[in-house]
């Protein structure tokens, strides 16, 4: 999208209400929108609970509007927090943008916070589903950024061409049938659904049982009475717009069961419900959904959202949850460095990796790794270990200096290897990186020349090129993926970045099929040479652009060695076109694991590229940033392919 945009800053709520409707048009021409994004919502929000003074960004080009950050910053425990408009009592948030600009509109409001870093202390955006523009743009430079699930909204799916019977969930089906039958006992039974005279009175029949209802459990609910200004406001603008499915179930007269929800786009919403206690044995409140629904699905609806909260009744319905994201943006303090290893960085590289031997954070063999990278070349990384040695010897021994004695000797008795890793690492430095159409390619040259140098350190520089530091390496993978239960002879798995086969060959007796893809054609001849004599092993070139002509939905688990920083030096793009192939090729509930997402050294960072990645394309985070290894220094992230995005 290159069209110029002019953004509007609006501070007062009443210069929001007076876009009402241009924002109504806009909603509707954004699908993915909820009710929950409407004027219809937010307007009475604003005008009831929210603050005088907001922070709306407004999006205008030849089309009209086109973009609306509706956010406010309020005080809260000491801090000035940044969050969407709506927030505590709404289910979805987000910004709307019509279809083209969401990148640009989600870009424009972090450079909105970031021209105005010094007015508020952290934002908070909450309630964002998986396909929200605000989770597919990177933080700017320097701020703290965390991405997490934030709530469960189940939702029950209704099959197309349901018949009545199917419409229901197997085991609620029956206690359905026998309320009605006990209603239809009791006497003469109606329901009302709220039209623009009656939803007063069918609104005070919620707010009324409701009460009843939690009343008689000691319990206060969730409808306190400073909130029925808010909900009666609501309630008479969705009615205006027919988007208010308000019900009120009738015996003999008396209204004793309440629904409260909102249905559009082939989407019903149940907001809230309420019985009468003193009908409680007539289980009003069960029929009265099953209404809901069936009424539903007669409009055309294909799901309803129990929205947030993880209720067991929600689950009788057959509902399956759906995961709403969080994200936690902070400016960083300018000395300030991303949380793990920056402290590192400021002490220095050299001191930086004897240290983490020292203090036990990683092993020798990861530490001289480290050291040779750092240095540049063996004698000045032997430097370091001696003037260390020094220091550890006038503060005497203990296992600090024991540990950098491992390390001394470990350089000692494989200094032809530290050589070569040296080189390796000087390759790897020379070679640049970086973004770019030519990146698989450039890649590709790269892990070719050093294959030809060393197979093994050419995969595991902290291997330092001993094939028995490779195979306790490899192990250790193997053994992480048979404790996740991600083995077994009926599974099928793919590595993204299968180098020299070392995987392939460990995994093989293990599962089904083992299939491996790598952007090297000289790496791949030497994992054929290597899995020579496995028939259930597939090997492959691939165009490190996306996962080619693999079959769709074959694999239990898709896994990435130590691949995917190459990827994330490579750009944006690639990190996500890898994601969204892995969803394609994994089975519904396989899992993508990620060994080493990006060698940047920022922790948080990575954490919330994964979740975003998630949240965007299907997955469930079950390990974000793990440690699980003893030689070497792996962070492990794992993702679980949902049924449905």
């Amino acid at each position: 999208m290159s069209e110029r945009l002019d953004i509007k800053v609006l501070h007062r709520r009443g210069e929001l209400e007076a876009l009402r409707e241009p924002w109504n048009a806009l909603w509707e021409r954004c699908p993915a929108a909820t009710t929950f994004q409407r004027p219809e919502w937010l307007i009475p929000w604003c005008r009831e609970l929210g603050p005088e003074e907001v922070l709306a960004l407004a999006f205008w080009s030849e089309q009209g509007l086109v973009g609306l950050a509706p956010l406010a910053i309020h005080h809260y425990r000491g801090e000035r927090l940044v969050a969407l408009l709506g927030a505590g009592i709404t289910d979805y948030l987000d910004v709307l943008a019509a279809p083209g600009y969401e990148r640009a509109v989600a870009e424009a409001v972090l450079g909105c916070l970031r021209e105005r870093e010094g007015s508020w202390d952290v934002a908070e955006l909450g309630d964002l589903r998986p396909s929200s523009p605000l989770l597919a743009v990177e933080a700017p430079p320097g701020w703290s950024d965390e991405v997490e699930k934030h709530e469960a909204c189940p939702r029950l799916t209704i099959p197309d061409d349901a018949g009545p019977d199917a419409l229901l969930f197997p085991g609620i089906r029956a206690r359905v049938a026998r309320a009605r039958k006990r209603l239809a006992k009791a006497g003469e039974v109606r329901v009302d659904v709220a039209d623009a005279a009656s939803v007063d009175e069918l609104l005070d029949a919620l707010f009324a049982t409701h009460r009843a209802r939690w009343t008689s459990r000691g319990e206060g609910g969730v409808l306190d009475e400073s909130l029925w200004p808010f909900h009666r406001a609501v309630a008479a603008g969705m009615c205006a717009r027919g988007a208010l499915r308000l019900y009120g179930l009738r015996l003999d007269g008396r209204i004793i069961a309440s629904f409260y929800g909102f249905a559009e786009r082939d989407r019903l919403a149940w907001y809230l419900s309420g019985f009468d206690p003193e009908f409680a044995v007539l289980s009003p409140g069960l029929a009265m959904f099953a209404g809901a629904i069936e009424r539903a699905a007669r409009e055309g609806a294909r799901t309803v959202d129990f929205l947030r909260g993880r209720e067991p009744y929600k689950y009788e319905w057959g509902a399956v949850d759906r995961w709403t994201y969080r994200r936690r943006l902070r400016p960083r303090g300018a000395g300030e460095v991303g949380r793990d290893g920056g402290r590192e960085a400021g002490r220095g590289a050299l001191d930086g990796a004897v240290e983490a031997v020292m203090s036990g954070d990683v092993s020798p063999e990861v530490g001289l790794v480290r050291l040779l990278g750092a240095a540049g070349d063996l004698a000045a990384a032997e430097r370091a270990i001696e003037a260390a040695r020094a220091a550890a010897g006038q503060g005497g021994g203990g296992e600090p200096a024991a540990r950098l004695e491992a390390l001394h000797r470990c350089l000692d008795e494989r200094r032809a290897a530290c050589a070569t890793v040296a080189e390796i690492l000087g390759a790897h430095r020379d070679a640049g990186g970086g973004a770019g159409a030519d990146a698989p390619a450039r890649t590709a040259q790269l892990f070719d020349d050093l294959c030809a140098r060393s197979e093994e350190a050419s995969v595991a520089a902290y291997s330092l090129g001993d094939p028995e530091l490779l195979e306790r390496a490899t192990r250790e993978v193997v053994e992480l993926l048979e404790r996740w239960g991600l083995l077994g002879e009926d599974r099928a798995i793919l590595q993204i970045g299968c180098g020299i086969g070392r995987f392939e060959a460990a995994l093989a007796p293990r599962v089904r099929e083992a299939w491996g893809l790598d952007v090297a054609p000289r790496m791949v001849e030497a994992a054929r040479r290597r899995c020579a004599g496995l028939p259930n092993v597939v090997l492959a070139v691939s165009s490190g652009v996306d996962l080619g002509d693999v079959p769709p939905a074959r694999f239990d688990l898709v896994y990435a060695v130590d691949s995917f920083p190459y990827l994330v030096a490579a750009g944006e793009a690639a990190v996500d076109r890898h994601v969204a192939e892995a969803r394609r090729v994994l089975r519904p509930g396989g899992e993508l694991v990620v060994l080493n997402y990006s060698y940047r050294g920022d922790l948080a960072r990575d954490a919330a590229d994964v979740a975003r990645l998630a949240a965007r394309h299907g997955f469930d985070v079950l390990a974000s940033g793990e440690r699980p290894f003893s030689l070497w220094d792996g962070r492990a992230y794992r993702l679980r392919r949902l049924e449905h995005l």
